[in-house]
């Protein structure tokens, strides 16, 4: 058995270098914990790769192990071997979300800062369950109210203009593009009708459910919080192209500077574009790779071959993976552009003023859904993105507010790997700024909005309107920044160190 496991591993190493990348990344998948994870040691890779599922974990007679992803159909098998696999129970979201509410007590407000946890852990009914008790301990809490009325204008579809097919028609020219609605926003696309998956809804109709989901999370998370927003008075337009080439010749036409973007919103003609990562070469090649292993586990199978469960696992397994990983390259980068989306669309950031690349990236990052092939909620904890943070952290030079603020993070990124810095410090001072300088953000971002369309921002200029807000000391910031950081732990990083 040992052998055969090496003999895998061995298959899996021997890939061409773009497979190993992305098997690699797949192995380092972001996950939001819910209800049971599983640490199981890849086969043959020696102990020294292990990966966190998150799912439904049974111990069946026998001793072997049933898994059940959140969002896929087919379970994977384990045997129940303490060398290969270890088992975490773990708190649901709804689960911490019921002891933070009965932990308020009557206390109204906060079982408000309990709702507002379910709502950034993407718990809508909890959140408006949530809001419901408040108004029941305190009929007149005004934001609890506030939001009600917002959740009663969000539930009523926006009515269809005449001119939002031909508007988005005249931006994308290919007549084999077809139009699905929403409550909110306008898809054009031409992903195909039917799902690939069993039991999965069309692509486009899961692009449309994720939308609407940004869109409410959006505006609600805001409005809990005391921070009113415009409310969007017609569908906001977006393009999902099937195919990755399709895209990227439809995205270089508008800017050179497109090619490598896996999606954008261009804030002039307000649309969002996106396309299905599942059509990037290194998900084809995995692809043929997949139907090789699961070539060979039906071989298997029928010739009873020594090790058959483990060569089974093993395809299974790998299929599991790369159907996550698809969902989850498509589900960040949808969240991600949407937010800018919304952000221009809401009032919160101006459409029309050449804002620093730390703002709206920033504030992306704070909303794109990291998660396990749904939708996260707000503000999850991205180990990629902590892990650049962590990486410039301790050189002051870069790593300072002053630095972040005045946008040269991005001005001096010279490479790919600085732009990866400039995310990870864009995104970590944004995240504590939102969790705990909240009215002073907003209130820059407001600034930030006042400025003439062709004021030059300088990075001078930057930091003055950053001071105007944040008045305090500059160093005690900084330190308060820092120690929040030190705190912050992704999923992964937290149930791995319970686990050791």
């Amino acid at each position: 058995m040992d052998r055969l496991r090496r003999d895998l591993w061995d298959r899996v190493r021997d890939l061409r270098p773009v497979a190993v990348a992305l098997v690699m990344a797949l192995i380092s998948c972001p996950i939001v914990a819910r209800a049971d994870v599983i640490f199981y040691k890849l086969p043959g890779a020696g102990g020294t790769l292990k990966l966190a599922l998150q799912g439904k974990v049974t111990v069946n007679p026998g001793r072997t192990v049933t898994y059940q992803h959140p969002t896929i159909k087919e379970p994977l098998y384990f045997d129940l071997d303490p060398n290969t696999i270890e088992i975490k129970k773990t708190l649901t979201p709804t689960q911490e979300y019921n002891k933070l509410m009965s932990r308020a007590g009557k206390d109204a407000d906060e079982m408000m800062k309990a709702a507002v946890y379910a709502l950034k852990r993407g718990l809508l009914r909890e959140f408006h369950a949530g809001v419901k008790k408040v108004l029941e301990v305190n009929p007149e809490h005004e934001t609890a109210k506030k939001v009600v009325e917002l959740k009663a204008i969000i539930d009523k579809p926006l009515p269809e203009s005449p001119d939002e097919e031909k508007e988005i028609r005249k931006f994308v020219k290919r007549s084999n593009m077809r139009i699905d609605r929403s409550n909110h926003f306008i898809l054009l696309h031409d992903t195909p009708e039917k799902s690939e998956k069993k039991g999965r809804k069309p692509r486009a109709k899961a692009r449309l459910d994720l939308l609407e989901q940004v869109y409410e999370s959006f505006l609600l998370l805001f409005n809990a919080q005391a921070v009113e927003l415009d409310i969007p008075r017609e569908r906001m337009r977006v393009v999902l192209f099937s195919d990755e080439k399709d895209y990227l010749d439809f995205a270089t036409n508008i800017s050179p500077t497109l090619r490598k973007a896996s999606g954008f919103w261009d804030p002039d003609r307000n649309v969002s574009v996106f396309y299905d990562h599942g059509t990037r070469e290194e998900f084809k090649l995995l692809s043929t790779i997949e139907k090789t292993f699961k070539k060979d586990a039906d071989e298997a199978k029928r010739n009873r071959s020594p090790g058959v469960a483990q060569i089974v696992r093993s395809a299974n397994m790998l299929s599991m993976l790369i159907e996550v990983a698809r969902e989850n390259a498509d589900i960040e980068t949808v969240s991600h552009e949407a937010t800018h989306q919304m952000a221009g669309n809401t009032g919160l950031l101006p459409r029309y003023v050449l804002i620093p690349s730390w703002v709206h990236e920033g504030l992306a990052t704070y909303f794109e859904a990291p998660g396990d092939a749904s939708w996260a909620g707000i503000g999850a904890v991205n180990d990629q993105r902590l892990e650049w943070y962590r990486a410039l952290e301790p050189d002051r030079e870069h790593s300072n507010i002053d630095f972040i603020v005045g946008d040269q993070i991005f001005d001096y990124a010279r490479s790919h790997s600085g732009l990866l810095h400039g995310y990870g410090q864009a995104w970590a001072l944004t995240h504590f700024l939102m969790e705990n300088h909240l009215t002073e953000f907003v209130a820059y971002y407001r600034k930030l909005g006042e400025m003439p369309p062709d004021t030059h921002l300088t990075p001078e200029v930057l930091t003055d309107l950053f001071n105007q807000t944040f008045t305090g000391d500059r160093q005690t910031l900084d330190e308060e920044w820092r120690s929040y950081m030190r705190g912050l732990k992704s999923d992964i990083d937290r149930l791995t160190e319970d686990a050791e």
